[in-house]
Formats: structure tokens, sequence, C-alpha cells
């Protein structure tokens, strides 16, 4: 049996569908699992990672487990799910780690990722650049106001398809050698800032799309109203350190075989929700 957490997002519910679809047991953790619409087939569970008591029934008869660190950063399941009998985990952690801990978000998935150690179970970990279902948040402002207006707009990152994630993690959770204690970070196949993405999407939607970079002075204030200092000065560290983040790596074809999708394949695929 395989576990996957945060069955309902768009790494995790690619993630239950690959597995499922290659004949696997899969039990689909999320808070609302009679809203998640999992395969048929497919054992939907409730819990919430944040109170060990609602998904410890969760990990009976599991032996691999596909991790997504909560928003609130809790560091325990790893430990819970290895004293549960998990031999594996396959963690969703980030490439900002490569940055160095002395920024508050690769420190973040640093202690994930250390956590996975400490536990004592076997691991993978998914190191992915940058999503591009990040381009969501542009949708209203592009449906209602034709345009995006965005802080760092000539960031040059190799963003990934949530589904080129999903299907290197299955790879990691389907196979029974191979992939443990290996760090696979993964990019899409090319750098693209936010202004070609833009671009990008205008020519998928046939329409103009006005776009504007926020000066970084106003998007600090902005930013420090949503989310605490730290993590305002570590997305503006990483803006200044984006050429470390900006190679490209053939990871995605080498574990799965073929090549990751790009941007315009995942924006024709998405169209209707920017329409």
């Amino acid at each position: 049996m395989i576990l996957v957490t945060g069955a309902t997002g768009s790494v995790g519910r690619e993630v239950v569908r690959l597995l499922h679809k290659d004949g696997l047991k899969v039990r689909a953790l999320s808070r609302n699992p009679e809203k998640a619409n999992f395969p048929a087939g497919v054992e939907g569970v409730a819990g919430d990672l944040l109170k060990p008591e609602t998904f410890q029934a969760a990990l009976e008869g599991v032996e691999k487990v596909f991790w997504m660190l909560p928003l609130a950063a809790d560091f325990t399941f790893p430990r819970i799910a290895r004293h549960s009998g998990i031999r594996h985990i396959v963690l969703l952690s980030a490439a900002t780690v490569e940055i160095g801990a002395e920024n508050a978000i690769a420190r973040l998935h640093f202690n994930a990722e250390q956590a996975v150690r400490e536990s004592g179970a076997s691991w993978t970990f998914l190191r992915p650049n940058g999503f591009m279902t990040d381009a969501y948040r542009w949708k209203d402002s592009i449906r209602s106001e034709g345009g995006v207006r965005v802080p760092f707009g000539d960031l040059s990152i190799p963003i990934i398809d949530s589904r080129d994630i999903a299907a290197v993690a299955a790879k990691a959770l389907s196979s029974d050698g191979g992939h443990e204690r290996k760090i696979y970070t993964l990019t899409g196949p090319e750098p693209l800032t936010r202004r070609q993405q833009v671009r990008i999407l205008g020519e998928v939607l046939r329409r103009d799309i006005g776009f504007e970079t926020i000066p970084d002075d106003i998007a600090h204030e902005h930013l420090l109203r949503h989310m605490p200092a730290e993590m305002v000065d570590a997305l503006f560290d990483l803006s200044k350190q984006g050429q470390r983040l900006s190679a490209v790596l053939p990871t995605v074809e080498e574990v799965t075989g073929r090549a990751p999708r790009t941007f315009k394949q995942w924006a024709i695929d998405h169209s209707e929700a920017f329409r």
C-alpha cells in the first residue's frame, strides 16, 4: 500500500492517478476525501498532517509514502510514519535547498529533508525549481483587467509542470529499487521569465495581455502584509540568486524516459482557467 499526502493538490492528485493507473494499491489522504473525487479503487481517507491523531490510522498497512510538507512546517510526520512501519518516504522538497539554510525558504525544506533522514526510513527527495501552476495566480487579473502585475518579472527559471514532478514521484514509489537515497533536482525544458510566460499565455489565448513588473520597494511593502518578514527577505534573496537556479537539467527524462512538458503545453492544457 502507498499513502499519498496532499492528495488533492496539483502534484499529489497526479501521483494518485499514476499509481492507480499502474495497478498499485493507493490510499489518498486529504482533509475532505468525500469531496476529492478520487479514481474508483483509490481509498480516500480523512486526515490533517498537523494533527497526528487524525492520520495515524491511515498509516496502517502502508509501506511507502509521498509526503507533501504542510504549510505550517510541522516535521513530526516522518518519525511517526517510520514508527508505523513505513519503509520509504518520497518527499516533495524544493531546489531552493541548494541556496543554503541562511535563506528561510531553503531552511524550511532543508529541515524537512533532515527530518526524513533522521526518521530512519529510506528516502527520495524531489527538488523542483519553480511551478508552472504558479501562473494560476494571474487568472483573475487576466480575466478582469487584461494584464499581469508581478514582482521579479525578469527572473529566469526553468519552471516545471506538476505532472512531470508527479511522474518522477510515481517512479520512485512504484519501483522496488534504484531510487533510495537519491536527490532529484527537477526542471522544465527551458528557463523562462514571468514576462515570457505571460507572452506565451497571450499566444495561446490569442489576445494581448499587458505586463508590468512591480518595483522592488513596492513589492516588498505589499508582501509584508501577507507573509512574515523573513519569508519576504528570503524571496528577495532568491530573486538575486536566480542564476543559481537557472540551469536546465535532464533529470525528468532520465527518470521517466520522456522529456518534460513545455510551458506552452501547460498553457494549452489549462487555457480555460484564463478565459
